[in-house]
C-alpha cells in the first residue's frame, strides 16, 4: 500500500483516487478549506494522503441538452397537431383551407413557411454520402460527442495543478460521463418510449439518436481505459490494472460494448440480422451486469439502478401487450396463414381482437415460436376492418424472404405452396405523420415498402368519405422489379383504387424495373420504351398515354368531380372481387388476365422521382404530403429531389406549397 499511497498523493482528483482503491480498503475523509485528507486501513498497515480538492463533471449537463431538445421537438409536434387540427376544421366547416397556386412573386407573408422548408430541408432532407445520417442527426452526433469531450478534458476550474492534464483524471472522469449516459441510451431505445407520445417520433427513429448516445459511450469507455493504463504504467504497478473482480467486470463490460457496436454497423446489422439480435440482448446483458459490478467499489452504482427500471417497464409492457392479444383476448386460432406468391414473397395474414385497432403505417413484431425467438418488424399491410358480426380484424403482411427467418419461413411454404404456423405479435408501433390536412398526398414506393402507402393511401380515402381529410390530389408510385412482385399486391391496389371518392383525383403508375416476364402474365404486351405508357382502363382495353396526361388529368378531375379515367376510376362489377381480399390475381388458360386492373398505369423502367414530384407540388393548390417507403436509394432520390429549387424556400415564397416528406424505413 505504500507504493499505492505515494501515487495517490500526487493526484489532486478525487475520483481518480477512488478509482484505483481496491474494494476491501475503508476511508474517512474530513475536508479542510480546498483540501481533503484521507487514511486507509487494511490488515497489515495504515496510509493517509492530503489532496485538493476539484470540482467533479457535471454529468447531468448532457441530460439538460437532451431535455430541451425533446422540449423543442414536443412545441413542433404541438404546433402541427394544432394546424392540423385547424385545417381539417375548416374543410370540415366548408371553407377552403387552401391558398392560391404560385404567381411568381415574392411573398413577406410567406416568410414562416419559407423558413419552415429550409429546416426540413437542412435538418431531414439533406444527406451525409456514404452515411446513414441526415444533417441534423449527423450535427447532433458531433455536437453530442464533442460535449462529452470536452466534458473529459476540459478543466473543471483554475485550481492549480491543473489535473485535466493527467492521465488519472482524464480516465476517470471519462469514466464517470460514460456510466452516466448509460441510462439515457436504454431509455432511448425502448419500444414503448414516453418521447413518441410527447413528440410524434417512434421508436424505429429514435433508435438512432440510441445508437449516436452508445457510440458516445464507447469512445469514453476506451478513453477511460486508456486513460487508467497510463496511470498505472507511470505509477510503475501495471500488474495491479485487472487484479480486482471490479477491475475484470469493466474490461468485460468494454469488450462486450465493443463487439455489439461493431455488429451494429449497417452492413453488418442487416446482412447478419439474427446473428446481431441475439448477440446485442446477450452482450447488453453482460455490459449492463458488469458496469454495475465495476461501478460499485467507486460509489457510482446509481447510474446503473434507473437502467433495470426504464429496461423492466418497457419490457412490463411489452409482456403485458403479449399476454392481452395473444392469451386474454383469446384468438379463434393462434396459427397464422404463411403463403408462397411467387419471387420470394410470402403472404402472412392472421386474426386478433385489437381493442382501438391500429393506424394505417404502423407495424408489429412477429414472432413465430417454431422458427426461434427472434421476432421481426413487418409493416401491416391493411387497415383495420372487423367484419360484420366478428370481433376479429385480419392483418396482412408481405415479406420478402431474404435471409435467416424468413428464408425458412419461406421454405415452410414451398412444400404445399403454403402452411399454418403458430404466429404471436407485439404491437403496434410506429407514428405515421398525420396526412390528413394536406391538399395533394403523394405515395412513392419500392418493393414490398408497397405494403405501407397501399394501407396508407386506403385510410385516406376513407377519411375523405367521411370528411376527415382535405386530400384533393393522390398520386401512387410503386417501382417494382418484375410482374409476378407486382401481382402480390395488385388486387390490393385495384380495390382501394376502386375505393376513391369523387372528389379527389387519382394517379396511379407502377413501373416494372427489370426481371423477365413471367409465363402468367404472357398477355399483357411488351413495354418497350422506358417512358412509354400503358393504361389499363376497367375495360381491358390497353391506350398509349404521355406524362403529360398526369397534369391534363388533374386539371379535368377538379373541374367535373364525376369524371373517370386513368386519374379516377369508376368502381368495378362485384365479379371483379370474386378472387377474395388477399387472394393474388392468377392468369387464364390463354395467358390473358382474368380480371383487368382499372386505373392502374403500367410502365417501364424507374420512375422519375423528380419530375413526378416537380409537376405535382408546383400545380397543387395547398400543402403537400410525400410518404415513401423502399430501398434506401429510392428513398434517397425522393429526398435529393425535395431539395431542389421548386420545393425550396424561394419557390415557397413564391406560393409554392410547402411540402411534409415522411419516410418509412427500418433501422433496427
Amino acid at each position: 500500500m505504500s507504493v499505492l499511497a505515494d501515487v495517490l498523493s500526487t493526484s489532486s482528483a478525487a475520483m481518480a483516487a477512488s478509482a484505483f482503491l481496491p474494494s476491501h480498503t475503508q476511508a474517512s475523509p474530513v475536508k479542510r478549506a480546498q483540501t481533503v485528507t484521507y487514511t486507509y486501513t487494511d490488515a497489515t498497515s495504515t496510509s493517509t494522503y492530503t489532496y485538493v480538492v476539484h470540482k467533479q463533471p457535471r454529468v447531468m449537463n448532457a441530460y439538460y441538452g437532451w431535455l430541451a431538445l425533446l422540449g423543442v421537438a414536443t412545441v413542433m409536434n404541438a404546433c402541427f397537431i394544432a394546424w392540423a387540427l385547424h385545417r381539417r376544421f375548416r374543410n370540415k366547416g366548408g371553407a377552403s383551407a387552401d391558398s392560391p397556386q404560385s404567381n411568381g412573386r415574392l411573398s413577406l407573408r410567406r416568410l414562416p413557411h419559407a423558413i419552415l422548408t429550409w429546416s426540413r430541408i437542412v435538418g431531414f432532407r439533406l444527406r451525409i454520402p456514404r452515411v446513414e445520417m441526415n444533417l441534423i442527426e449527423f450535427a447532433l452526433s458531433i455536437m453530442y460527442l464533442a460535449g462529452c469531450l470536452a466534458f473529459t478534458f476540459a478543466p473543471t476550474d483554475n485550481v492549480k495543478p491543473y489535473v485535466h492534464l493527467q492521465p488519472n483524471y482524464i480516465g476517470a472522469k471519462s469514466g464517470l460521463i460514460a456510466a452516466g449516459q448509460m441510462p439515457l441510451a436504454v431509455f432511448l431505445a425502448l419500444k414503448n418510449n414516453p418521447i413518441t407520445w410527447l413528440t410524434g417520433i417512434g421508436h424505429e427513429k429514435l433508435i438512432l439518436m440510441h445508437r449516436i448516445v452508445s457510440r458516445c459511450i464507447l469512445v469514453c469507455t476506451w478513453i477511460h481505459f486508456v486513460g487508467e493504463y497510463y496511470s498505472y504504467k507511470n505509477a510503475g504497478v501495471l500488474y495491479e490494472l485487472i487484479d480486482e473482480v471490479w477491475e475484470i467486470a469493466g474490461a468485460v463490460a468494454a469488450v462486450a460494448q465493443t463487439i455489439t457496436t461493431i455488429f451494429g454497423i449497417k452492413q453488418i446489422r442487416h446482412r447478419y440480422y439474427e446473428i446481431f439480435y441475439s448477440s446485442h440482448v446477450a452482450l447488453i446483458l453482460i455490459f449492463v451486469i458488469t458496469m454495475h459490478i465495476h461501478l460499485i467499489p467507486m460509489l457510482c452504482a446509481y447510474y446503473i439502478w434507473p437502467i433495470y427500471i426504464i429496461w423492466g417497464f418497457d419490457r412490463g409492457l411489452r409482456a403485458a401487450r403479449y399476454l392481452l392479444f395473444n392469451v386474454i383476448l383469446r384468438p379463434k386460432s393462434h396459427n397464422a396463414l404463411v403463403e408462397h406468391i411467387g419471387a420470394d414473397g410470402l403472404r402472412v395474414t392472421l386474426k386478433r381482437r385489437i381493442p382501438g385497432g391500429w393506424k394505417a403505417g404502423q407495424h408489429v413484431f412477429l414472432a413465430f415460436p417454431r422458427l426461434g425467438i427472434e421476432s421481426h418488424p413487418f409493416t401491416i399491410g391493411n387497415i383495420y376492418e372487423k367484419e360484420e358480426g366478428d370481433n376479429e380484424a385480419e392483418m396482412v403482411f408481405i415479406i420478402r424472404a431474404m435471409g435467416g427467418q424468413t428464408r425458412t419461413l419461406l421454405n415452410r411454404a414451398l412444400k404445399n405452396g403454403s402452411c399454418e404456423l403458430t404466429a404471436f405479435f407485439d404491437g403496434p408501433y410506429g407514428h405515421p405523420e398525420d396526412i390528413r390536412p394536406f391538399t395533394t398526398c403523394i405515395f412513392i414506393a419500392g418493393g414490398t415498402g408497397v405494403t405501407y402507402t397501399v394501407a396508407r393511401m386506403h385510410q385516406l380515402f376513407k377519411d375523405v368519405q367521411a370528411s376527415k381529410a382535405n386530400a384533393k390530389r393522390v398520386v401512387f408510385v410503386w417501382a417494382v422489379r418484375t410482374e409476378t412482385e407486382y401481382e402480390w399486391v395488385a388486387t390490393d391496389i385495384a380495390k382501394v383504387v376502386a375505393l376513391v371518392p369523387s372528389s379527389v383525383s387519382l394517379h396511379v403508375e407502377v413501373y416494372l424495373t427489370g426481371g423477365k416476364r413471367d409465363n402468367v402474365l404472357q398477355g399483357l404486351p411488351e413495354l418497350e420504351l422506358e417512358k412509354s405508357d400503358v393504361d389499363v382502363e376497367k375495360d381491358g382495353v390497353l391506350t398509349t398515354t404521355s406524362s403529360k396526361e398526369r397534369s391534363s388529368s388533374r386539371s379535368s378531375s377538379n373541374e367535373k368531380a364525376d369524371v373517370s379515367g386513368t386519374s379516377t376510376p369508376t368502381k368495378p362489377t362485384a365479379a371483379y372481387f370474386a378472387s377474395g381480399a388477399t387472394t393474388p390475381t392468377t392468369a387464364c388458360a390463354d395467358g390473358s388476365f382474368a380480371f383487368p386492373r382499372p386505373g392502374i398505369v403500367l410502365k417501364s423502367g424507374r420512375p422519375d422521382v423528380r419530375t413526378i414530384l416537380e409537376e405535382e407540388v408546383t400545380t397543387s393548390a395547398g400543402a403537400v404530403a410525400v410518404d415513401v417507403s423502399g430501398p434506401d436509394g429510392l428513398v434517397d432520390a425522393v429526398r435529393s429531389s425535395l431539395t431542389e429549387p421548386f420545393a425550396g424556400p424561394v419557390a415557397t415564397m413564391r406560393g409554392t406549397p410547402t411540402v411534409l416528406l415522411s419516410v418509412e424505413q427500418f433501422r433496427m
